[in-house]
């Protein structure tokens, strides 16, 4: 593993992992590997953890994971191992699925950018995904749940033969690739696939076959479920033009209700102004091949996959509830906030629940935080961050762009010390007029940095100062924090036309000032460990309450010398500070 090319956190994580394969937990991989996503693809030599883990000597769970963990470095070597798993018969079933799942995974999504599928990788993925298919296909049964979704990634003549000699047991596999034969058997065989899968079906053969699928589109407006003659008529509009708008018009007499007449219209009328276009089937291409593009070509891929599942999601809502998921990524490929904010409009549960045990930031999380920021919604902005257990970002937002006071007020609901949070208080002090009280921020109430094989260090730490140097766009925060208070001024940006107000209490800039005198009086403090004898009498003759546990809100902690690194970053991420020893031995016996 060369250490270098991934933060040394994650390195001295997967060393670990390596070091300790005989005892490693699957909960370990798992948060290994989440933590990882971002990063893992940057270091090949790091795929050979995979291949351990992968091995027919691990536990399930960790064969499991091992197939995940490859998933991450697409190239020959990874689909030559799991091809080899995806086909043996006798390797466990959740083994398979998993091996399978893999290799149908050509989506960058949290990826880092050097993930990258290379040609030769494709065709040895697509191979072992065909001769799956072949021997079900002979066997007229359906052994895997993974491989129709599998295949859906899967643009290759091979494949879309197999589908075509039993369209209605491949149903599931039928989205956005297929051959112009495959377009044709689907064009004769549409009532022998299962009603499910039929509305992607007549995308699929509309996007493939172009005019030529006008005579199944007419016919097919005239026949089966309600659903399926509204969207082939509508297709017929998508591949035939203003020519089709008499026809689809005679069917939306019949429709009662006004407002969905006008959505229908709507759709007419974009298809009309984008013909040849079938919106979800270039935006599902898109969206389940970002891994095949070269990292420059992905933005701008993304936003017209995103683009394309909003001007649909415009006239009705997607029937797939996997689409919004697709359509999240997609946004986050394009990194537009104003992209973020049309998803959000459409489907307001893209965003992450900050209820839900357990919580996952969803990928458009901070690009709607900045979107509501760049237009001045200081209400909407507080609330969403507040709903989005993200109060630190957002406060660093509205600091950044003029609303100071605001800032402070979401800053004190945040629930971990962290860069964004630091950068929020000390840029909102300046922007509040007391760059005195930002200066002693960026010099005493830094948050912890990451710790690295068992060390904390003084912020910024090792990891820090390898995310500054190797990617500072990913860490706008801790640059401005290491670069002092010219380096937090400079995210500072004026304030949009239009903005909302600041707020006008000044008890959130008070609180700054009294947690920065670093007063005892009244204070909470944690005694961690083994501490020198008489500490504890000289904390209450201070005034300070010893609390027996690291409570919400602990203003200080005492740590004995033998206390974990990993339990210090804790209660410094809880918001609680050190006292120094110099600070203990001045307090009066």
């Amino acid at each position: 593993m060369t250490e270098k090319a991934i933060p040394p956190a994650l390195a001295a994580a997967v060393g670990e992992l390596a070091a300790g394969l005989d005892a490693v937990a699957p909960a370990q991989v798992a948060r290994v590997l989440a933590a990882g996503a971002p990063w893992l693809a940057a270091d090949p030599s790091a795929a050979e953890l995979g291949a351990a883990l992968a091995d027919p000597r691990r536990p399930v769970e960790l064969r499991v994971l091992g197939c995940a963990w490859l998933a991450r470095f697409p190239g020959v070597d990874t689909a030559k191992r799991l091809a080899a798993l995806a086909l043996d018969a006798g390797a466990p079933v959740p083994v398979r699925e998993r091996a399978i799942a893999a290799l149908g995974d050509r989506a960058v999504r949290d990826g880092h950018a050097a993930t990258r599928w290379p040609a030769d990788a494709l065709q040895i993925a697509d191979d072992a995904l065909f001769k799956l298919a072949d021997a079900m296909t002979a066997a007229g049964k359906l052994a895997s749940e993974a491989l129709p979704i599998a295949l859906r990634a899967v643009a290759s003549e091979a494949s879309a033969a197999v589908i075509a000699r039993a369209p209605g047991l491949w149903g599931a596999a039928i989205e956005c690739f297929a051959t112009p034969a495959l377009g044709r058997v689907l064009y004769v065989s549409l009532d022998d696939i299962p009603p499910a899968h039929r509305v992607r079906a007549l995308r699929l053969l509309a996007a493939t076959l172009g005019d030529d699928a006008l005579p199944l589109l007419r016919a097919r407006a005239t026949r089966g479920h309600a659903d399926e003659r509204l969207e082939a008529r509508l297709l017929a509009v998508a591949v035939g033009g203003e020519a089709e708008r008499g026809p689809l018009d005679d069917v939306l007499i019949a429709i009662a209700s006004s407002e969905l007449l006008a959505a229908l219209r709507g759709r007419a009328r974009w298809h009309v102004a984008h013909r040849g276009v079938v919106p979800m089937v270039r935006a599902l291409r898109i969206a389940r091949t970002t891994a095949t593009l070269a990292a420059t070509a992905r933005a701008a891929a993304c936003a017209t996959g995103a683009d394309d599942l909003a001007a649909i999601a415009e006239f009705a809502r997607h029937d797939e509830p996997y689409v919004y998921d697709d359509w999240a990524w997609l946004v986050y490929g394009a990194g537009d906030p104003a992209r973020a904010a049309t998803l959000v409009a459409a489907h307001p549960e893209a965003l992450a629940d900050a209820r839900a045990p357990a919580r996952v930031r969803a990928p458009i999380d901070a690009l709607y935080l900045e979107h509501l920021a760049r237009r001045g919604r200081v209400a909407a902005l507080t609330a969403a961050a507040q709903e989005l257990g993200a109060a630190d970002r957002g406060a660093l937002l509205l600091a950044t762009y003029g609303r100071p006071l605001a800032a402070l007020e979401l800053a004190a609901t945040a629930r971990e010390h962290t860069p964004e949070l630091a950068a929020a208080r000390a840029l909102a002090c300046v922007r509040a007029a007391r760059p005195d009280l930002a200066a002693r921020i960026v010099a005493d109430d830094l948050p912890p940095a990451e710790v690295v094989a068992g060390e904390l260090a003084a912020f910024p730490g090792a990891n820090e100062r390898w995310l500054i140097a190797n990617a500072p766009a990913t860490c706008p925060a801790t640059a401005a924090l290491a670069g002092g208070l010219p380096g937090v001024i400079a995210l500072a940006q004026p304030a949009p036309d239009g903005a909302e107000r600041d707020a006008v209490s000044l008890a959130p800039l008070a609180e700054i000032a009294r947690r920065l005198a670093r007063t005892l009086r009244g204070a909470t403090v944690y005694v961690a460990g083994e501490i020198a004898p008489g500490v504890r009498a000289r904390l209450d003759a201070a005034g300070a309450r010893v609390v027996t546990g690291p409570l919400p809100g602990t203003d200080f902690y005492v740590a004995g010398d033998a206390w974990p690194a990993d339990a210090i970053a804790q209660l410094e991420r809880a918001g609680a500070r050190r006292l120094l020893r110099d600070e203990l031995l001045g307090l009066a016996p």
